[in-house]
């Protein structure tokens, strides 16, 4: 027993001094701290020995000792939270992933690539021991998160019957009274130049951004790459301020019916979850914090798409929730089906992506939740309305444009100037000649920036022709061949700072920019003293609240992802899975970070923001015992991992095939395939279907090799579509028709062979 005791003040200790230098280690890659001549002769342990001595003389000691005192408490006391293998398995994938981006976003931000952590031997190593120590921490915060949450859960308040809506109106007034000095003071309102762009196009009055697709024309006024709906919308109100005199009077309208309704739709989140449960006291905290937390009000009071569709967002989330929480009764009723009906076409309207959540929510609702014909009508049919009546009929038909493909491909873009920028000497003639068709190649090393992709992409040439781009697509796939690090560097830089707890951005807009509509004065909101002032203020207020300790995380873009990935890790370790439907619209806005054109800009990150609250609480609620995983969904997750480990066969082999074998790409395309069939037929029948035992192994492999000759006739039609009707480059044709076929073989599969029950 003593002696056990002694190793844990050892450990603790050692814990606390590891942590504590993985927080201080200096990622430098000066001489001094990496090619000391004086210590040439040292090995990497010794090296790095002093670079730690160093590291503690020439820093706070003070701060040293109270992070290392810190950390040595929470390891002190890790073993009375009496957590279960999987809790600290959870834990470490979040600690893990948590360091690595904080590891790279330090290096990153001081040198703009990864050099300061992945490098020579002692880079590598230095890394190492700042990556084992920021995980630790990590996983502890995340151990002693969870017991958090169980604690709070299990002292939970009497459930109210129903909705005080008298109390609910009383504490709405109160939030907008506290919200009201920010519209006051920023009278009319607030927005970015995507706005006034807006305004012009509903308008019929052309911009500069026209040129940015590849429709133009004298009749096209304006292009689906801001939502067209939102388009309307704000053009709405802006001829009614004109008709009013000014269009002052119009954006003050819209401002403040959108800052009514969001204070109401807060608030009744807070109501919403106190009849359900939630404890008086988060109760009270979670409607304080409505009121006084700056960027709700901020945003609100922004006429911008982004304000309207994380509004939209935790709509959807909070119908989401209730689906989940009556395992789908929540169906049997008209009304709560044409709200859900409506909220998830507002998703889609809202912001292009959108439609890819209700999607998503749509397949899951299909698995997990009852009467699967009302929710494939309420959640699936506003997608099918979204894609192919409002994107192929109404739009057409309005004379607007869709957006360009540069927003698509800003990525491999972003790519490829970098290539350019670093390695110029190693593009070859046919393929700087294949990117000038497409890019401004001369200025890709000029144009380049890290963080922001708009200068490279909208070089695009809008005229380039299906062969230009496959050409493109050679000439990038060619690089990638070359120097794959830049590319994986290029992508990295672009979305650091999403997930950096160090990074910090504008966290909201200040004035209501006129950019995009100087050539119109009619059509600008003008400025006075009163908004100067409130900019210069709240400016310097909300960079001082960033650099506040603990409190500023909620002030960093990069806080909410792993607040995400964190409840998403609780309800796993609960092993409860109707509850993730809630969190599709958090976990996907997570997604978006990665696609990004700006790294960490904070509008992206607003529908997270608007959910953080609602989600974290709705995690307190009473009850939600452990739930046996649905046969389907588990069945559902098998194919995904056969069908993932079989595209890589078939991909990697299509790849070797066509480039170093040198077939056609339709005749590599049916030998990959064929191959990935006989791997995929022997794991299905022994992982993922259900034998039928009855009809024999040989009727079995008969309707297996039939139905797989049906889904090559399908995978061969699609890469002839793609490849030789549109011109897209046969890899990106190949993820579109997997996906497809993948559907297909799920389906076909689980009616023909398995065996009824």
């Amino acid at each position: 027993m003593r002696h056990n005791k002694i190793l844990h003040v050892c450990g603790t200790a050692l814990g606390g001094l590891w942590i504590a230098l993985s927080l201080t280690c200096v990622l430098s890659t000066d001489a001094w701290y990496v090619a000391d001549p004086a210590l040439e002769s040292c090995g990497t342990v010794t090296r790095f020995l002093i670079h730690a001595v160093r590291c503690f003389l020439t820093g706070d000691i003070v701060t040293l000792s109270c992070l290392a005192l810190g950390a040595g408490a929470l390891l002190w006391f890790l073993p009375k939270l009496k957590t279960t293998r999987l809790e600290r398995a959870l834990a470490a994938v979040f600690g893990i992933l948590c360091a690595m981006m904080q590891l790279l976003g330090d290096s990153y931000s001081t040198y703009g690539s990864w050099d300061a952590v992945i490098g020579g031997r002692f880079i590598c190593f230095r890394s190492l021991v700042a990556l084992g120590g920021r995980a630790l921490l990590g996983a502890c915060a995340v151990l002693y998160g969870f017991r958090a949450l169980d604690r709070l859960r299990k002292r939970p308040a009497p459930a109210q019957e129903r909705i005080p809506w008298k109390r609910f109106l009383l504490a709405s007034g109160i939030v907008i009274l506290c919200w009201l000095p920010y519209y006051i003071a920023f009278f009319p309102g607030l927005s970015n130049p995507d706005t006034g762009m807006q305004i012009a196009w509903a308008l019929h009055r052309p911009t500069e951004w026209l040129k940015y697709s590849a429709v133009r024309g004298p009749e096209i006024y304006a292009t689906n790459h801001h939502p067209y709906f939102v388009t309307l919308l704000f053009g709405l109100f802006a001829k009614l301020g004109l008709a009013m005199g000014d269009i002052t009077w119009g954006v003050a309208i819209y401002c403040f019916g959108q800052m009514l309704l969001t204070v109401l739709v807060l608030t009744f989140v807070w109501y919403y979850l106190r009849r359900l449960g939630l404890p008086v006291g988060i109760f009270r905290v979670g409607l304080v914090f409505t009121a006084l937390f700056p960027l709700f009000p901020l945003y609100a009071i922004t006429m911008l798409k982004d304000s309207l569709f994380s509004l939209s967002c935790l709509a959807f989330s909070l119908l989401l929730f209730e689906l989940a929480r009556t395992r789908g009764e929540a169906l049997r009723k008209i009304g709560f089906c044409a709200l859900t009906f409506l909220t998830a076409l507002l998703v889609a309207l809202t912001k292009n992506q959108g439609v890819y959540f209700v999607a998503a929510a749509g397949v899951l609702c299909l698995i997990f939740c009852r009467f699967r014909l009302r929710a494939l009508a309420t959640l699936l049919i506003p997608v099918v309305l979204f894609l192919c009546v409002w994107v192929q009929v109404l739009l057409p038909a309005w004379n607007v444009a869709p957006g360009g493909k540069q927003e698509v491909l800003g990525l491999l873009f972003q790519q490829t100037a970098r290539y350019v920028k670093e390695y110029p000497e190693d593009v070859t003639e046919a393929e700087e000649e294949a990117i000038r068709a497409v890019l401004d190649y001369d200025r890709l090393p000029e144009l380049y920036k890290p963080h922001l992709a708009d200068p490279v992409k909208f070089t695009y040439n809008q005229d380039a022709t299906d062969e230009e781009l496959s050409a493109y697509y050679q000439a990038w796939l060619s690089m990638l061949r070359h120097h794959p690090d830049v590319y994986i560097q290029a992508f990295l830089h672009n979305t650091y700072g999403g997930f950096y707890l160090g990074h910090e951005t504008a966290l909201s807009y200040t004035n209501f920019d006129n950019r995009e509509t100087a050539p119109y004065p009619e059509l600008c909101v003008p400025s006075g003293q009163r908004q100067e002032a409130a900019e210069a203020f709240i400016q310097v207020f909300l960079r001082a609240v960033q650099h506040i300790p603990v409190l500023g995380l909620l002030f960093r873009v990069g806080a909410y992802p792993w607040l995400v990935l964190f409840l998403f890790l609780d309800v796993l370790r609960r092993r409860q899975l109707r509850p993730i439907l809630a969190q599709i619209p958090a976990i996907l806005s997570v997604a978006v970070l990665f696609l990004a054109p700006v790294s960490g800009s904070y509008r992206y990150a607003m529908p997270m923001v608007y959910m953080a609250p609602f989600l974290l609480s709705a995690r307190l609620l009473p009850g939600g015992k452990p739930e046996p995983v649905p046969r389907l969904a588990r069945q559902i997750l098998r194919f995904a991992v056969v069908g993932g480990l079989c595209f890589l066969i078939d991909y990697g082999l299509l790849i070797l095939f066509v480039e170093a074998v040198g077939l056609s790409t339709l005749t590599s395309s049916a030998l990959s395939f064929s191959v990935s069939v006989v791997v995929n037929y022997l794991l299905s029948v022994r992982y993922v279907f259900r034998r039928n035992a009855d009809g024999g192994k040989v009727r079995e492999l008969v309707v297996f090799l039939g139905m797989s000759i049906v889904g090559l006739g399908l995978n061969q039609l699609l890469m002839h579509a793609g490849t030789a009707w549109l011109g897209i480059h046969y890899l990106l044709v190949k993820l579109a028709a997997t996906v497809v076929v993948m559907v297909y073989n799920f389906i076909t599969r689980k009616l023909f062979l398995e065996r009824r029950v």
